[in-house]
């Protein structure tokens, strides 16, 4: 299963998906980004974002005026973003490599910048790191948010872990899929299907489903369910589409939630404790890094981030 890639074609900027629509632009991402480049705003800047998504930290660079080349690189396939369309200036060239691992990314060219945000950790930096060093300029540096074993996102993401609940949702679509068959039977008839027996009784069952979720006080309700029950809605919204639509519709369905909880699985297994980033640390020296600076990037008094930096 594509984890990464099922996301990304679904148009995010970044691995917060709605909440960030215009890539990190906001936020305190986009406060760390932004102070790394003011720093050398008024000079050229290559970039090499590693793991980037759909171009994640691009549309700031692009509200900054930067000048210079931003480079993509990402494991799944992906797409310049809605957020990075609109923004487009003469200002940057841009590259996009979707479908590359780091480990396999193959360039003559060298970078100013390298940086990534919850994306390095995902690669074997045993092979990662020392490609990386060898793309940077002399007087360049890498800058990395990862995954803090302690943040509020690893923290969440453990939880989240524990709320997928796949055979009552199974459940849920079968309900969706008695709906459409008989939708098909009709030949998309909505008025004949009013009268079908097995369809108003699978729309009760859907709609106690959602009252089951939902009729709840909302410090108890499952996240991940509440999420489940929009995408049964979203059903109803498509019922005038084409056999094929609906069809493709309700498959896909069950295809996106196994995908988020796989990625909520590897968010957690790549975060790093306090033991495992000195070895990181160790590994950045190996690999030839130089003046490694290691801060837990803090978000109202909790860690969201180790921020590291090497030159």
């Amino acid at each position: 299963m594509d984890a990464w890639g099922n996301f990304w074609a679904k148009g995010h900027s970044t691995t917060f998906g709605e909440y960030f629509k215009n890539g990190y632009t906001e936020g305190y991402v986009a406060s760390w980004w932004a102070n790394i480049l003011k720093k050398k705003i008024a000079q050229h800047q290559d970039v090499l974002e590693v793991g980037c998504g759909n171009a994640s930290l691009l549309p700031a660079m692009l509200d900054l005026r930067v000048k210079g080349s931003y480079t993509g690189l990402d494991a799944a396939p992906v797409n310049i973003s809605d957020a990075v369309k609109k923004r487009y200036n003469a200002n940057l060239s841009i590259s996009l490599h979707g479908n590359t691992c780091v480990e396999d990314f193959n360039t003559e060219q060298t970078f100013d910048l390298i940086v990534s945000v919850y994306g390095l950790e995902y690669s074997d930096t045993s092979i990662s790191l020392p490609l990386l060093k060898s793309l940077l300029n002399p007087n360049g540096k890498m800058h990395l948010l990862m995954h803090h074993s302690h943040s509020v996102i690893t923290t969440m993401s453990e939880k989240a872990l524990g709320e997928f609940d796949f055979d009552l949702m199974e459940t849920g679509v079968d309900y969706l899929c008695v709906i459409n068959d008989e939708l098909d039977k009709e030949k998309g008839d909505l008025k004949a299907l009013e009268s079908s027996v097995a369809a108003n009784r699978a729309r009760g069952s859907v709609n106690e489903f959602i009252s089951s979720v939902m009729n709840t006080e909302q410090s108890e309700r499952n996240p991940i369910l509440v999420d489940f029950s929009q995408a049964l809605l979203g059903y109803f919204k498509q019922i005038r589409s084409s056999a094929e639509q609906r069809a493709a519709y309700i498959c896909a369905i069950m295809e996106d939630f196994h995908a988020s909880k796989e990625r909520y699985r590897q968010m957690v297994s790549v975060a790093r404790d306090e033991k495992q980033i000195d070895t990181f640390r160790s590994d950045l020296n190996g690999a030839g890094f130089m003046d490694v600076d290691i801060l837990v990037l803090q978000k109202d008094g909790r860690p969201v981030a180790w921020y590291v930096s090497a030159a």
